[in-house]
């Protein structure tokens, strides 16, 4: 019985995969994130604005194309959360490297949008700080 339910379960996370892959559309993407600091209500930065070639691969997970936005500036960054659940992408990301950076985030998409809010923590000079961040990306076309 344990194993026909362990058996369901990846067949269910299969199938997640395929509808998944039909949600994003592969080809040029642009990617704008608009950052906020609560606590620094006069540190209002412009957008960030990011073109990015999604392969067919890219297309099935969209934290391939959300990993560079999100962690814009930093390195050894790595998902140690990630949920999908209809057109809702679900994450949370850390970032070891230049920058010590906590990141979740909740985006929902279709084929050829997507919309979302990105939280980021990290310190700087040992004080933490929190940037609320939201996201917006389309589809350009081929890439």
């Amino acid at each position: 019985m344990p194993s026909r339910i362990v058996t369901l379960g990846l067949c269910a996370l299969a199938l997640a995969s395929v509808a998944l892959a039909e949600d994003i559309a592969p080809g040029l993407w642009e990617l704008s994130l608009e950052a906020r600091v609560d606590s620094e209500p006069d540190f209002q930065p412009g957008p960030m604005t990011l073109n990015q070639c999604v392969t067919k691969d890219d297309a099935r997970d969209p934290g391939k194309l959300l990993g560079a936005i999100a962690s814009a500036g930093a390195t050894g960054c790595s998902y140690s959360q990630t949920s999908y659940v209809g057109q809702v992408f679900r994450f949370t990301m850390q970032c070891a490297g230049t920058l010590e950076l906590k990141t979740t985030g909740e985006v929902t998409f279709s084929a050829t949008a997507l919309r979302g809010v990105i939280t980021t923590s990290s310190s700087i000079d040992g004080k933490k700080v929190e940037f609320k961040s939201a996201l917006v990306g389309r589809r350009l076309g081929e890439c």
